[in-house]
């Protein structure tokens, strides 16, 4: 790579709309990846603080963060980041985004004091190495892992489950969902 993602988006405040294409190209071939998309989100934010206090709420994120890490790399993963009650992972394909968020989800019931939803989509999206990543599949993973998923819940976009293929080892029911006024199909993975 021979510029940063900023230094290139910075580059564009410069160009005439004419000239953004090629610039946007550029970042596409330097920071574009095709792969699966994993958001987790811990479940009752709220009700635990006021209930325990942020310093108990605290000590469970930072057992998510534990728990979680181990699954994304034994399933070929990797941590793009933690923000809070959240992580986003990427895997090179579905199938093993699916199998971390049903380990995942099993140790959390193991545990017994952490419930999260997980949200999965599969597309296009602007890996930043180190920092962050941004798309359309990045917004659906995480809004049905936030928005739509209930505690223990794994839910995939169409694209995820048609990457999944027809023979897939995983039990998987059709639902509808709107997010952000957009009707999707959506499927949840029965995992129990």
């Amino acid at each position: 790579m021979s510029r940063s993602f900023f230094d290139l988006i910075d580059r564009m405040e410069e160009l005439a709309p004419g000239d953004r294409a090629a610039l946007e190209e550029e970042v596409w071939r330097d920071f574009g990846v095709k792969m699966a998309i994993l958001a987790l989100d811990m479940s009752q934010f709220s009700v635990s603080v006021r209930r325990s206090g942020i310093v108990a709420y605290l000590q469970l994120i930072r057992r998510m963060r534990v728990l979680t890490a181990p699954f994304v790399a034994a399933a070929g993963g990797d941590v793009i980041k933690y923000a809070a009650d959240n992580m986003m992972a990427m895997f090179p394909d579905v199938p093993q985004a699916v199998g971390a968020a049903i380990a995942i989800e099993r140790e959390f019931a193991r545990d017994g004091r952490i419930t999260a939803g997980i949200g999965i989509d599969f597309g296009d999206f602007l890996r930043i190495p180190e920092h962050d990543c941004f798309g359309d599949p990045v917004n659906i993973a995480y809004k049905l892992g936030e928005d739509v998923a209930q505690p223990g819940e794994i839910l995939i976009s169409a694209a995820a489950r048609e990457r999944l293929g027809a023979g897939t080892q995983y039990a998987v029911r059709e639902r509808q969902a709107a997010l952000s006024g957009l009707e999707l199909q959506i499927y949840r993975v029965d995992w129990s």
